[in-house]
């Protein structure tokens, strides 16, 4: 009978390697105290600092645990562990890749760079912690994903860096960086687009030749698009120094596009000076082409690991319910059941786990079952014991008698008034709105009605009374930072702009969200908002107004939330997608100044409540 290895970190159970790892260093596992299915992942103690763990996003899968160190003898013995190796573990997410998706043809421009935006927000949560990728391409993301996933998602560990979607200097031996993601994402939006890679080669120096050049244009895959062009032209320049490598700037240029397609992003800097840390220079002269990164180069001949998990090939224990004997009532001593004598019952003998020894800790949360007692009775003997010997030996003797004060008369206290809960609710829903918008006596239960949402928001807006600005020293209206427009001008007056299409509030796509918020604070027992559902790939306007909302009555930064909404409502004017709002633009710099007094009139009044 072959010895069972041991659990990996005393809890993975490694189940098989890889397809595209043909090293083992990275395996499907099974977390044995719950039954979770991982992804595990040998590395050197360069990398293991860069992983990221424990952040999360809605479009990126989570490292779990990082360890410095393991046990050889967890994995097989032909495995051949990196020098100071540790290993990490991710979250398995099944689902479709992108590299499987784009098989069947390459992705409208407009629904590609909606989902490189949501992997460049998943990538710049990994550098805002100072964590790096290092393995972006189709095969790591995720574009159908199983269960409640927003596609794309952005697996990791399972999916191994590929050659044709590292930058030169990658596959020369240098580490990992927030640079090469950049990069990385650049290859992968032109895969998106075109359906290839933009560097393709069977042999690593076949590819490393390629990327000293520029890739076909996307008008050659039938993508007239010269403003995407140029951004993914910026984005895959051989020589570092000219390269654009600051993932916000790709961010603001994809942003840029949907708004406006045809506005060429800023001219291009000045090359850089060439700077080359010591890490660069310590892999480049240590490793170069030999470095054991896991680099997958000839990606059309290796399977995804993608997918559903594995099956278990073994059954503990299998039952036959037709062959199984009645229940038989038991009255006496009982005697040890025997599985394999009885019909229909087939046991499979599962390895016996290796004993781990008990180590004595005296962490007062965990769980102990033999030395605490003892701890406990000896602290209060001792306890005793000092009481017994430092205590008075006798009774102590009674103070003199004082002349008793007079007693204090208390005040009964005041009766606590309760509030009519319409009255709280009607003044929470007034105090997000600038003073006097409403008449004193509006009620706004409809706020915390179900059914036509949109509906909601124009009635509320309706309902607000018409206000002249008020004027400055100089007899003009004042002006909203950076907005272009007064601060009050039929501001949630209820008129019409002359388009006809969007009321004077101000805040135009903003007012969703804003009702949502309000909706939250001010109904506490209300159902979350529910809005139609549009056609194509873009982010469901439902998904984004609830995680605002929810947001709000949190002590997080809605910033993020915000910029959300704002790419979805760009994402449908981009798609020409008939949304039947009503608001004839995407949203502009005025209505973000609006929104944002908005969300400082929201601060004020969660504070009062």
């Amino acid at each position: 009978m072959t010895e069972p290895r041991p659990l990996l970190g005393g809890r993975y159970s490694l189940e098989r390697p890889l397809a595209s790892s043909p090293n083992g260093h990275r395996w499907m596992a099974i977390e044995a105290s719950s039954g979770r299915l991982v992804v595990v992942a040998l590395a050197e103690p360069g990398r293991l600092s860069t992983f990221g763990k424990g952040v999360t996003h809605r479009h990126l899968v989570t490292v779990t645990e990082v360890m410095k160190e393991v046990d050889p003898a967890a994995f097989p013995a032909d495995v051949k562990l990196p020098i100071g190796a540790g290993f990490a573990v991710a979250d398995h997410r099944p689902g479709q890749s992108l590299r499987q998706t784009l098989e069947s043809g390459p992705l409208h421009p407009a629904k590609a760079v909606a989902w490189a935006l949501r992997l460049a927000d998943a990538i710049h949560a990994l550098h805002a912690v100072g964590a790096v990728h290092g393995a972006l391409s189709p095969r790591s993301v995720i574009a159908v994903p199983e269960g409640r996933g927003i596609a794309p998602v952005l697996s990791q560990l399972i999916a191994p860096p590929v050659a044709a979607f590292c930058p030169p200097e990658r596959l020369r031996g240098s580490p990992e960086s927030a640079s090469d993601d950049v990069w990385a994402l650049c290859a992968t939006l032109y895969a998106m687009l075109t359906g290839k890679p933009p560097f393709p080669g069977t042999t690593w120096d076949a590819v490393l030749k390629a990327t000293a050049g520029r890739p076909e244009p996307l008008s050659s895959a039938g993508v007239t698009e010269p403003v995407l062009q140029e951004i993914i032209a910026r984005g895959l320049l051989s020589d570092r120094r000219q390269r654009a490598i600051d993932l916000n700037d790709l961010q603001q240029a994809l942003d840029g596009w949907e708004r406006e397609p045809t506005r060429m992003p800023p001219p291009r800097p000045p090359p850089r000076a060439a700077v080359k840390g010591l890490g660069d220079i310590v892999a480049g002269a240590a490793f170069g082409q030999n470095r054991d990164d896991g680099i997958l180069v000839d990606d059309a001949s290796v399977p995804d690991d993608q997918g559903a998990p594995p099956k278990n090939e073994v059954d503990i224990v299998s039952l036959e319910p037709a062959s199984l004997p009645p229940p038989v009532a038991v009255t006496g001593p009982v005697a040890p059941l025997d599985l394999a004598a009885a019909p229909g019952v087939h046991v499979v003998e599962a390895p016996a786990r290796p004993a781990v020894p008990r180590r004595i800790s005296f962490n007062p949360f965990e769980r102990k079952t033999s030395i605490w007692p003892w701890v406990v009775a000896a602290l209060l003997a001792g306890g005793g014991g000092v009481y017994l010997t430092l205590g008075p030996s006798s009774a102590p003797e009674a103070a003199p008698a004082a002349s008793a004060p007079p007693p204090v008369q208390y005040a009964p206290p005041k009766p606590t008034v309760k509030r009519n809960a319409e009255v709280v609710r009607n003044e929470c829903v007034a105090a997000h709105f600038p003073a006097e918008s409403f008449e004193s006596n509006a009620d706004f239960a409809f706020v915390c009605e179900d059914g036509d949402f949109p509906g909601t928001v124009r009635h509320l807006f309706s309902m607000a009374v018409e206000r002249e600005p008020d004027a400055g020293a100089d007899g003009k209206a004042p002006l909203a930072p950076d907005a272009g427009l007064p601060v009050d001008v039929v501001r949630l007056s209820g008129g019409r702009k002359a388009d006809g299409g969007v009321r004077g509030s101000g805040l135009d796509w903003y007012e969703l969200p804003a009702t949502a918020i309000i909706r939250k604070a001010c109904c506490p027992n209300s159902s979350p908002v529910i809005l139609p559902e549009l056609p194509g790939w873009c982010e469901q306007l439902q998904s984004v107004v609830r995680r605002l909302a929810d947001d709000s009555a949190k002590s997080v930064d809605l910033g993020p939330g915000a910029r959300s909404f704002d790419r979805a409502v760009g994402c449908l004017f981009a798609g020409h997608v008939k949304n039947g709002y009503g608001y004839s633009t995407a949203p502009s710099p005025a209505s973000r100044a609006v929104f944002q007094q908005f969300l400082s009139r929201a601060a004020i009044a969660s504070a009062k409540r």
